[in-house]
């Protein structure tokens, strides 16, 4: 019997202290490798060789690694055994040089002090502060991967509230730059594709118009197979417009099959007349019926409440409640709820806790300011089982002209089968509901959790932001994968999406470009050149200075690009658009002038 004792212990010894490979690579803001950055867990440490490269002996499937090099950003980064990945490290000196500090032109919301409520002032535009790069941080904490209070205990979350208007973030909507996204989700990203088993890849794209053109909004639409399988289904937004997908769970799924685009309105179906691939073309479909318009709007707020928010949280709790009471005095005509859930992980005091969506927006915010930070410890958390909650639980209107669901964490969902799978699920079941999912990511983010959530918010018409290093708050934030991006401030940025997402107009509606020029009497109106006209994405534009800006617009006047001027005669590509009609706006001081472009493949 000893003997038998002595090799359980034995053996139960060497799982205990089993030892897994760590391996990546580290480089500079240019991609060259760093020779000697320090690689340290604990005790245990390593340097880069001369490829930049490292490889660490550690127990347990993942390690939060501390990486240091003279001159550069310190980082902590959470690394998983038999994945080797690249870290770029960030120089202390040139942190954050191109990215374009912007400002949008949100009606500004003031507190009437006399009152509890807020009052909408003239349109007053006005730039963002200059963030230095030396500013010193609050709250520094070590990202990507967990900041260092991942393993805090319950601390207070509004108890500490700041001011609003004081995180910066960015957007990434791959929408608009589909070509771009093409090219990053398979190759830049490309490893992460099989681990969350989401393939937002074969776009097709509709829009549907009442009779006089005006958009269709919150219509049922629906891919299907050549047997009436259903392969997507979503719900037009408030411009008429869905975006279906095929293969989303799997890329080679319905591959030979006569997919057809067919909308439900009243009971009734109506196919259209092309169901083709978004690279062939915008599917288009006039309905039957007489206009309607939609004014519901509801908004949920889906927080990670575990320990490593706590650089932040504080500071999110009043960004919310101050996008909440801003949404309310800009949105007039909207019939406006709000909700909340938070959540954390399975091993702590809960999983998810939530308030249903409420007219009375002061319950929410009341709701949202009582919320505490604590618990996590893994990198991973249950955002499977928070989306769950927000959309079983929560009660959506059956119509609307927007559902929104913003997404606030720092950190991937467990990558387990199930929680894979309970994904994917969500995914779907709120493209058919049509809820849109906007993730806002905050410091200690990694990479598979950035695709992941790019391709939720690209399977529910959302858009992808993030909050960036410019405000000096919290742990450092990861930058997107993309080319380039602007720097607003985090709740002027949530308005503007909001807004953006759930204005519509009367019936009959729909702006042109003698109106663009007309209805702004401050202006002087020019005349300027695009060519070609149609096109098939590179346009042309003439214009009297070389100073300015070009703004592209949907024909309902929906904002889809702002692109500066820095020559009288300048060429803007709008590839990434799908087929349809645009609007150039152009800008330059007190002159204004427009012109329609149409954009064919």
């Amino acid at each position: 019997m000893r003997p038998l004792l002595i090799l359980f212990y034995t053996a139960l010894s060497l799982s205990l202290f089993a030892q897994s490979t760590f391996s990546g690579c580290v480089t500079d803001e240019l991609d060259e490798p760093l020779i000697g950055a320090a690689i340290s867990h604990g005790a245990a440490g390593t340097v880069t060789d001369v490829d930049g490269c490292f490889s660490l002996e550690a127990s347990g499937d993942s390690v939060l690694l501390k990486l240091s090099y003279t001159g550069y950003v310190e980082q902590k980064v959470m690394v998983y055994a038999g994945k080797s990945l690249t870290i770029q490290m960030v120089n202390k000196t040139e942190l954050l040089e191109e990215v374009v500090v912007t400002e949008y032109r949100v009606p500004l919301v003031e507190m009437d002090r006399t009152t509890t409520g807020y009052t909408v002032t003239d349109e007053v535009p006005g730039p963002l502060p200059a963030y230095s790069t030396s500013r010193k941080r609050e709250h520094a904490s070590a990202s990507p991967g967990r900041s260092e209070s991942a393993f805090a205990d319950e601390a207070p979350g509004a108890s500490a509230a700041q001011a609003a208007g004081q995180l910066t973030a960015g957007e990434s909507n791959d929408f608009g730059k589909w070509d771009l996204w093409e090219d990053i989700s398979k190759e830049d990203l490309a490893e992460f594709r099989d681990i969350w088993q989401l393939y937002p890849d074969n776009r097709y794209a509709v829009q549907l118009t009442y009779p006089g053109g005006s958009p269709a909004v919150d219509v049922e639409v629906e891919l299907r197979d050549g047997q009436g399988g259903i392969v997507w289904a979503a719900r037009t937004d408030n411009q008429g417009r869905s975006e279906l997908w095929r293969g989303m769970m799997n890329p080679k799924a319905n591959e030979q099959a006569q997919l057809q685009l067919v909308a439900s309105v009243f009971g009734k179906e109506y196919a259209l007349p092309t169901s083709h691939h978004f690279k062939m073309g915008l599917n288009t479909l006039e309905l039957p019926v007489p206009c309607e318009r939609r004014t519901e709007v509801d908004i949920a707020f889906v927080v990670d409440a575990t320990g490593s928010m706590g650089d932040e949280i504080s500071y999110l709790s009043s960004e919310l409640s101050d996008v909440i009471l801003r949404t309310q005095a800009n949105l007039k005509d909207a019939d406006l709820r709000t909700a909340a859930v938070f959540y954390r992980d399975s091993t702590d005091a809960y999983v998810t806790q939530h308030q249903q969506f409420a007219s009375d927006y002061a319950e929410t915010v009341a709701y949202v300011n009582k919320q505490t930070h604590g618990g996590g410890g893994d990198h991973p958390e249950a955002v499977d089982a928070a989306l769950e909650t927000a959309l079983i639980q929560l009660e959506w209107r059956e119509t609307a002209a927007s559902r929104l669901l913003f997404l606030v964490l720092d950190a991937p969902p467990h990558q387990d089968a199930d929680n894979v799978n309970r994904l994917q699920e969500m995914t779907a079941l709120a493209a058919k509901q049509g809820v849109r999912i906007i993730p806002i990511v905050c410091s200690g983010m990694t990479k598979d959790g950035e695709y992941l959530l790019r391709s939720i918010a690209l399977g529910t018409n959302g858009t992808y932001v993030f909050l960036t290093d410019d405000s000096g708050i919290g742990g450092t934030h990861l930058k997107p994968t993309t080319d380039s991006y602007d720097v607003e401030k985090l709740n002027d940025l949530m308005v503007r999406v909001i807004r953006q997402f759930s204005e519509t107009q009367e019936c009959g509606a729909e702006i042109n470009e003698n109106s663009l020029v007309k209805a702004d009497q401050t202006k002087v109106e020019i005349k300027f050149r695009a060519y070609p006209n149609p096109t098939s994405g590179p346009v042309t534009v003439k214009l009297p200075e070389s100073s300015g800006e070009v703004f592209v617009l949907d024909m309902l006047g929906k904002l889809l690009r702002r692109i500066p001027i820095n020559a009288r005669k300048q060429t803007i590509d709008l590839g990434g658009l799908a087929s349809g009609t645009y609007l150039l706006r152009y800008e330059d001081g007190d002159k204004l002038g427009a012109q329609r472009i149409v954009l064919t493949r």
